[in-house]
Order: C-alpha cells, then structure tokens, then sequence
C-alpha cells in the first residue's frame, strides 16, 4: 500500500513530532508513507533519516503529478482544506483521509464548507476531540489515534540533578491559547504559599513581541523576577532531560491550556516520571485520569493552590508516576501508535476492494 500524507507547514512543532514518531512504528514492507508540506520552515531536518520520501511542493499541477506517478492508494491530509481541493479537482480515485489536530476556531472553520462530502474517514487524536468533530460535522466514521512519544528521547534519566529548590515547569508558546497568564497567577499563589517552589517556563522564543512584552512585564508585577527562570529555546531532543529535572527538583509539570485535542507535552512528562497537572481543558484530563496526575478547575484560586502543593507533597507521588509512566508506555510508544495506524489503513483499503 502507498499512503500520501500532507500538511501544510512543515516546522518542527508538535503535529510533525507526533508524526515522525508515529511513523517509526508503521510496517515499512506493508505500507509505504511518503510526506508532503506545502511550505518548509525548517522542520524538514526531522525526517532527515525517514525511510519515504519527504515532498515540498506548492504548485497543484506538480503536487497532482506526483500523485498520478507514484499512485498512492491514500492520501490523508493535516488539518487543511487545500489537498483535499486538489484532489477533488483532479477526481482523485483513492481514498481520502483527513486528520484533524487544531482545537483553534479559525483552524476548524473550513469544515463548515462541505469539506467533509470528499472525505472517506476521518482520525482525531482524542474522545474529546471525536466529540467535537462529530457534534461539527455530523461524521461517523472517525478513528481516534492517539499521537506516539519517543522513549528514545523521553525517559527518566539515570544522573540525578538537584536544585535548592522545586521546579515548577511550564512548556509551549506565548500565547493566548496555552494561557501563559493563568500559570503566572498560579506562580504567584502558590509562591505566596510556599517559597520553596521555583518555576520555569520553557519557550516561546518566536511568540509575538507583544506577548513577551507582557509577559516580562507581568512577571515584575506579581514580584517574581527572582523565581520565574525563561528559557525561550530548548532543542527537542533535549527536553527529556528538563522534564527529568524538574521530577527529580521533587517538582511538577503544569498545562494551563485553555484547549487541547491531545496533549504532547502532557505525555513527555508523563514518560520522563514528571508529575502533571493540567487544567481542566479539552482532552487533558483523559491523559491523567485514575490516578495519573491531578485536573484542576480553577487554577489560580487559593483553595485549589492547596490542592496542588497537597499533590506535590504526597507520599504517593511515586505510584502516580509509575502509573503515568506505564500508561504512556503502554498506548503512545511508536510502535504501539504504528500499529494502530497501519490497522486503520488496512481496514479502509478493505473497505474499499470488498
């Protein structure tokens, strides 16, 4: 089987990393994937040792040439209107998939335009997320695939790294939707409680000037400056061992998103033996559910600030580390997520030939 898989940017952000391990895991002598991104920002050098082939092509003539000659059996496309067009322009015969990641409102609006008529199936990387898609488009057939972890790159390191104090970590972008501001106001309460707590935030280098901006000024307004450590650029491959340090500091890892259809950075805590906490946003709390970490409502507020450093200090820390860790394991490792993969490829094409 040949399977043609497209997204529009290719960059080094979380849908391509989750991409990349996924792959890992396929049958390469069943299933052939080959990649396409319409655009290159530098994350092309991910796939540098991938097996298929990695496309960057923006002209439609040439992307439906390519298809014709290499006649792919499927081509999924990534969150995106624009390969599904193509396909219907040239009456593409195989089958179509479309992968829906974004939680964004802007970024789901093109499936309110009848996307979906050209569409034989559709996978999403939650049960939150198959909600939301189907409560949008009134699809059945919509296979949750859960996004694939390196344990090559995340683990809990075996060197031992202590600090003076406990390192509250935070990791994403500078912007409104990982609610950076929300983890300040928590720092702020939970530093009023406890001064044995330092806090980290990871990223957000090439966020808007203005988000920095605020971001810097706030940190002096709660009185912070001496706390709050910004790292804005950790390589990829290196932050196994941040989320190992901050375990290790006796410390946590916190998601204040307003949303998500997964959680990436969740699970690499999760497999480096970093406690979590999330907010209670989008699909967060399936990841820590039944003792896998704590899900708060209201982060900021100082009864459920009690919360957090009750969970911090609890003498069952170790268990709830063990259980994040084996549930990574057990679902999101390459191989597993691969495996998945090729079944649901496998079930469509046999589909398609009964």
């Amino acid at each position: 089987m040949k399977v043609l898989i497209s997204y529009l940017f290719c960059t080094r952000g979380g849908v391509e990393t989750a991409l990349y391990n996924r792959l890992k895991g396929v049958n390469k002598e069943e299933i052939k994937v080959d990649l396409h991104f319409f655009r290159d920002y530098g994350g092309s050098t991910l796939f540098h040792d991938y097996a298929g082939e990695v496309i960057i092509e923006a002209d439609e003539k040439l992307i439906q040439k390519k298809i014709v000659t290499e006649s792919y059996d499927m081509v999924i496309s990534i969150d995106s209107a624009d390969m599904i067009g193509i396909l219907s322009r040239m009456r593409y015969e195989g089958k179509i998939g479309l992968e829906i990641h974004t939680t964004y409102e802007e970024g789901l609006a093109y499936l309110d335009c009848n996307i979906t008529d050209w569409v034989d199936f559709m996978i999403v990387p939650s049960a939150y997320q198959k909600k939301l898609v189907e409560s949008r488009t009134g699809e059945k057939n919509i296979y949750v695939l859960g996004n694939a972890v390196s344990n090559t790159m995340f683990y809990q390191r075996d060197e031992k790294e202590r600090y003076g104090r406990k390192i509250i970590l935070w990791v994403g972008r500078l912007d409104r939707h990982k609610n950076w501001r929300l983890f300040l106001k928590l720092a702020k309460e939970i530093y009023r409680q406890n001064r044995e707590y330092t806090f980290w935030v990871v990223g957000g280098l090439k966020s808007e000037q203005a988000e920095i901006d605020e971001f810097e000024a706030m940190v002096y307004r709660y009185g912070l400056e001496c706390v709050v450590r910004w790292i804005p650029q950790v390589p990829y491959e290196n932050m196994g061992m941040i989320y190992s340090i901050a375990a290790d500091s006796g410390g946590c890892y916190i998601s204040t998103s307003m949303n998500e259809s997964f959680g990436m950075t969740v699970i690499e805590a999760m497999i480096c033996r970093c406690p979590v906490i999330v907010h209670k946003a989008g699909a967060l709390p399936e990841l820590v559910n039944d003792g896998r970490g704590l899900c708060v409502e209201e982060m900021a507020d100082p009864e459920q600030v009690k919360l957090i450093n009750d969970f911090l200090l609890d003498a069952g820390r170790e268990k709830v580390m063990e259980r994040a860790q084996k549930y990574v394991r057990d679902n999101f490792s390459s191989d597993i997520v691969g495996k998945i993969f090729c079944e649901i490829l496998c079930s469509e094409i046999s589909e398609a030939v009964g």
